[in-house]
């Protein structure tokens, strides 16, 4: 990721600060989990739709620390992108990064180029107006707000599940099995679902240290979370139920190379951090 983003200016310092810090790279791993399932995928492609996808989600993490949104001065383990750098050049840089999203697709030299129309769609789709962006507007608008678990579902399913359900969907670029599709689709629907929910229970329940961020960002800011309006108990049952249904889903599959995505959907529900 370093060299897709280069070291000649400030910016892509401001860039690289974020894209490097550890991290879960849990959406790079669905996409390379998915893509064992497709033959009419190359694994250089498979490398570059991750690069893409961890591009536009570490975007979001920078603009999502933001003073005007969760104004977060931690996260991955060090100081925030706009703490580190100012505010303006943070925004500058998640900018930055979401443009690189789509220009590395655009650059890959096993995709013809339908399949990197599609895979561009796929995640202008997810993080847009109707994806993410929608999701981090109402997560904003809900805040000290009573909601109603349905209010909460949908926040955290475009807030987070989107992006997670499209790197599935990455992984069958250039699958016409419209049946595995329908099925991994669902699956990525709840998966997202249940990683968002499990966020919610680490921020209530872990520490600053083991989760490399703030953990009382979500009470500073009152937000419409599964803790707060079901529970501890029943956030965590919601959580592993939700990735034993996507599991069983995967099950009519029949196919050994499952296995990847079926481990990656325990640990979503099960992690520590």
């Amino acid at each position: 990721m370093k060299k897709s983003i280069g070291d000649s200016n400030f910016i892509e310092k401001a860039m690289t600060y974020s894209s490097i810090a550890d991290s879960k790279i849990i959406r790079a791993g669905i996409i390379f989990a998915s893509g064992r399932i497709n033959k009419n995928i190359h694994d250089d492609s498979l490398l570059t739709l991750a690069t893409a996808v961890e591009l536009i989600h570490t975007y979001s993490l920078i603009h999502d620390d933001l003073p005007s949104m969760d104004d977060d001065d931690f996260r991955r383990g060090k100081e925030s992108n706009h703490i580190k750098f100012g505010e303006a050049n943070a925004i500058l840089a998640g900018d930055a990064l979401q443009a690189l999203a789509y220009e590395v697709i655009c650059d890959d030299k096993k995709l013809d180029s339908n399949s990197k129309v599609q895979a561009i769609k796929l995640i202008s789709n997810a993080c847009g107006k109707n994806g993410m962006v929608l999701g981090q507007h109402l997560d904003i608008e809900s805040e000290s707000k009573d909601v109603n678990i349905k209010d909460v579902d949908n926040i955290h399913s475009l807030k987070t599940g989107r992006l997670i359900e499209c790197s599935v969907m990455l992984g069958q670029i250039n699958n016409n099995d419209q049946k595995i599709k329908e099925i991994l689709n669902n699956f990525g629907r709840k998966i997202g679902l249940a990683f968002q929910i499990t966020d919610d229970i680490l921020e209530a329940t872990s520490d600053k240290s083991t989760l490399g961020k703030n953990n009382n960002s979500d009470l500073k800011n009152n937000k419409s979370t599964y803790i707060k309006v079901i529970g501890l108990k029943e956030a965590k049952n919601k959580s592993y139920e939700l990735s034993s249904s996507a599991i069983k889903s995967l099950e009519e599959l029949m196919l050994n190379e499952t296995n990847m995505l079926i481990e990656l959907a325990k640990y979503i529900s099960y992690r520590e951090k």
